[in-house]
């Protein structure tokens, strides 16, 4: 189990986040959803220890802050909105720096930069420069990385992590549903996922707990039929929406078309 409780945030003099929190179970992917500025990835940050904060965090039951870094790092691994490589580096260079702890270790460890760059859909990019990659082949390919690190998603009876920021923002459809089934099989094999996304359709699909977040604070926590409400979702994002379900499947989905600004 994750659990943040009572996270608050300062930058410079204006606070940004006022007591809020989430808990997170392994074998579910759990996504923060939210308007701009309503402290999405100022709480994953929070969590994985990028930021500093107030409020406590805790992976099963011991505080991460107090985890030393090399254990961390083999228990979670953090994937944020954007990298910027300074380096000629080369595709399998960036992903193989996933490739520590006991992963390293493995008889096969030579051969799971390609094996996880094949699971993004980037089989044969290993020796191309990462800068000469598309915006979303280098989220894949950092996604790659990200993966590799916690490469089994249950180690010694220990659930591992992905924190994953916007991790579809730069990706066409194929390519988002391709990088949300990955999370989603990660979490089904005993992982647990914390993502922050801005489609409300895509985490309506995939998400097994969603956290509403507004103004900096929690606004609705819980199973996605209970979060993505017509009234929660209009309270957050200031504008009338409609939340809807298929007849046939009965998954939920929010139409655009049916949005008006209040």
């Amino acid at each position: 189990m994750l659990e943040a409780r009572d996270i608050s945030v300062t930058l410079g003099r204006k606070q940004v986040l006022y007591g809020a929190g989430l808990r997170a179970k392994p074998g579910a992917m759990t996504v923060i959803v939210g308007p701009n500025g309503s402290g999405k990835t100022t709480l994953l940050r929070a969590i994985t220890g990028d930021l500093a904060s107030r409020g406590t965090v805790t992976l099963d039951g011991q505080d991460m802050r107090a985890l030393a870094p090399h254990s961390l790092a083999e228990r979670r691994a953090v994937l944020p909105q954007a990298s910027v490589l300074a380096f000629p580096f080369t595709v399998h260079e960036v992903v193989r720096l996933g490739l520590t702890g006991r992963i390293a270790l493995r008889p096969d460890a030579a051969k799971l930069p390609s094996r996880a760059l094949e699971q993004v859909g980037l089989a044969g990019y290993g020796g191309r420069f990462f800068q000469e990659l598309s915006g979303g082949e280098q989220a894949r390919a950092q996604l790659a990385r990200v993966l590799l690190q916690v490469w089994e998603p249950v180690q010694d009876g220990t659930p591992r992590w992905l924190f994953l920021d916007e991790p579809v923002a730069a990706l066409d459809i194929g390519h988002q549903l391709q990088v949300m089934h990955l999370a989603r099989r990660f979490a089904r094999a005993g992982g647990g996922v914390v993502a922050v996304m801005h489609d409300l359709n895509l985490t309506a699909m995939f998400a097994d707990r969603v956290v509403l977040m507004l103004d900096g604070r929690v606004l609705a926590q819980g199973a996605v039929r209970e979060v993505l409400t017509d009234q929660n979702l209009s309270r957050a994002y200031g504008c009338r929406l409609r939340v809807s379900s298929l007849p046939a499947q009965g998954a939920t989905y929010i139409l655009p078309q049916a949005a008006e600004i209040a």
